[in-house]
């Protein structure tokens, strides 16, 4: 008589890892690749609980191996030590080269993805997290809120905001109205991107992708290259 499994087998088998291959990625454009890791909902403000081993590296930060995937799966939350590059992918339970999206089952719940760099860390949230590897190396991680749509006015306030707390010039911002002037006037979608090497000491890109009518959507990324 086959036994059936247990509620924490359960568990563990909704915590998927898979990585694709970078040549399949060039392959397959247009394809969408996600690997959902299913979460647990918990309140957003509530404090991950202590790590078991070999979930987490000796700082603290998130591990891609089984262990570490189910720990980030009952988190919501990645962490990637960034003080030291480039970063290794292999001793972290990456790839070698690919890609691996973290998100959580259902609408309303985030992911947390916090980046600790030489002067202090950073912490984001939203629908996705994605990290991408290449050439053995850790090369970047990517957020993103799908269910965060802005007009423009937000979009700017939210920009201004990134650019007050991380150090990016002010300069940087004045290009944004006149896009979106010239993208109302075309009725065309367009892209406004800030950036900064400064951001405590980690490459941050911030980009606003936006509709004619300037409803927007914003990704940060860092690069650790």
């Amino acid at each position: 008589m086959r036994v059936p499994p247990t509620h924490e087998q359960l568990r563990r088998r909704k915590a998927i890892r898979s990585w694709i291959p970078a040549a399949v990625l060039l392959a397959a454009i247009g394809a969408a690749f996600t690997i959902a890791v299913n979460t647990r909902v918990t309140d957003v403000g509530t404090a991950p609980t202590a790590a078991p081993a070999g979930a987490v590296t000796a700082k603290g930060t998130s591990l891609f191996t089984d262990d570490g995937l189910s720990y980030i799966a009952d988190t919501r939350r990645v962490s990637i030590d960034a003080t030291t590059v480039p970063i290794p992918a292999e001793p972290l339970g990456l790839s070698r080269s690919g890609r691996l999206t973290v998100v959580p089952p259902t609408e309303g719940v985030y992911e947390y993805l916090t980046v600790l760099g030489p002067g202090g860390s950073m912490r984001f949230n939203g629908t996705s997290i994605e990290i991408t590897t290449a050439g053995g190396r850790l090369a970047a991680a990517r957020v993103e809120d799908s269910t965060r749509v802005l007009g423009y006015r937000n979009t700017l306030d939210l920009l201004r905001g990134r650019a007050a707390r991380y150090g990016i010039p002010d300069a940087d911002l004045a290009g944004f109205p006149t896009a979106a002037e010239k993208a109302f006037k075309a009725d065309a979608a367009y892209e406004y991107r800030i950036h900064t090497d400064d951001a405590l000491g980690v490459d941050l890109t911030v980009t606003a992708t936006c509709s004619g009518d300037s409803t927007c959507m914003i990704v940060d990324e860092f690069s650790f290259d």
